[in-house]
């Protein structure tokens, strides 16, 4: 059995927070590229350009995509043979105050929430999402959300009986109430199944799946599409200014869920879709 060391764990917290934080990954650009050859009106164009260049500034001169550089989450995918140490969530820690301070990071994290609400100063502690993987080395993916886009979630308890035709119902009323406040144009990333707490954890977890890769289920697959369609049509477009992208994709991951139930969770992502993949 294979413990990773500490200081392994906070080298490569570190670095795939800076990537994370400087580096829009290539499918999200790509992505923002093609809305640009798509849209028709003047103010979205100019935004998605806008977008675009910030992309290349904060990539060419390693300054942050955006000031609210986050909340981290850090996915691990443990191969197997391989264990976490006791001290791991500390180690993390380590690397993302090492990151805050290298990169330039702003600290966007308080305690307290309800008493004061001091800043950490140092954007710890990381939120750590582990899963056992007996088909690759061990993996970690660092995924940062801003708080504007995070606001914009939502969890709801569907009866069985309301079906697909209540999660396109509930998404798209998320979408006209906060999509032109959460930086659009999204990534619309919707868990389905499991409980309350697990819904939330797939939705934030299909925000890792590359951007024009559609679900191995075929009708997940199909509601995808039908759902970042009729997204497209509401009109938000790019930052809220009226176009015809509002959403870069739409990912839906499902899990089994208790026979009275139908957990929906919705997560808006903004247009930098912010996170950096290694292994170990």
């Amino acid at each position: 059995m294979r413990v990773l060391a500490e200081e392994e764990i906070s080298s490569a917290v570190r670095e795939l927070a800076g990537k994370a934080s400087l580096d829009l990954p290539s499918d999200v650009e790509d992505c923002l590229h093609q809305a640009l050859k798509v849209e028709s009106r003047a103010k979205a164009r100019y935004a998605l350009e806008m977008i675009i260049e910030n992309a290349r500034i904060a990539r060419e001169e390693s300054l942050p995509l955006c000031q609210d550089t986050g909340f981290f989450h850090l996915f691990i995918s443990l191969g197997t043979g391989t264990a976490l140490p006791a001290g791991f969530q500390a180690a993390a820690d380590r690397g993302i105050k090492a990151a805050t301070e290298k990169y330039y990071l702003r600290s966007s994290i308080v305690d307290s929430p309800l008493a004061g609400r001091p800043d950490r100063g140092d954007n710890t502690p990381v939120l750590i999402h582990v899963e056992e993987a007996d088909d690759h080395p061990t993996q970690l993916t660092m995924l940062a959300r801003g708080g504007g886009s995070e606001n914009a979630a939502r969890l709801h308890m569907l009866l069985p009986n309301e079906g697909a035709a209540g999660l396109k119902k509930l998404a798209l009323q998320a979408v006209l109430e906060k999509g032109a406040q959460a930086c659009p144009p999204l990534v619309v990333s919707i868990g389905v199944g499991s409980d309350a707490a697990g819904c939330m954890e797939l939705a934030l977890k299909s925000l890792l799946r590359r951007l024009g890769r559609r679900s191995e289920k075929a009708y997940l697959a199909e509601l995808e599409e039908e759902l970042l369609s009729e997204i497209n049509a509401t009109g938000i477009g790019a930052a809220g200014l009226g176009g015809d992208i509002t959403a870069l994709d739409v990912h839906i991951e499902e899990a089994p869920t208790h026979i009275a139930c139908l957990p929906v969770g919705i997560v808006l992502c903004c247009h930098a879709l912010r996170r950096a993949f290694r292994e170990i």
